[in-house]
């Protein structure tokens, strides 16, 4: 079980973000230059990728729309394109707030 009482990311335990992340990467295969996964993430750790993943989807679809009022510079990304995105900004966030974590902890000791 993961401990549930390290940083949070978008409301959600970072630890068991990473564990979903780290059940992704297990269950992938590069072919032709393209990253596919299959499996499931349960538990836990599913819940909060999901809970954590929608509410950045959620931010970055607030921030396209809002590009397109008067003055904005519009974006034109796509729902897929919106999608990887948000995975990849979760990701950052996540592996920001445990080395923030890591750093804290190294320097306690």
């Amino acid at each position: 079980m993961t401990d549930n009482n390290g940083p949070l990311v978008e409301g959600e335990p970072a630890l068991l973000i990473f564990e979903a992340f780290e059940t992704i990467v297990a269950n992938s295969d590069e072919h032709d230059g393209m990253l596919h996964f299959d499996g499931q993430i349960g538990g836990d750790a599913g819940a909060a990728l999901i809970h954590a993943l929608g509410r950045v989807t959620a931010e970055l679809a607030a921030e396209d729309m809002r590009s397109f009022l008067p003055g904005g510079t519009r974006n034109k990304r796509t729902d897929g394109q919106r999608r990887f995105d948000a995975l990849m900004l979760l990701m950052e966030r996540v592996s920001a707030a445990l080395e923030v974590e890591l750093a804290a902890r190294s320097g306690r000791h």
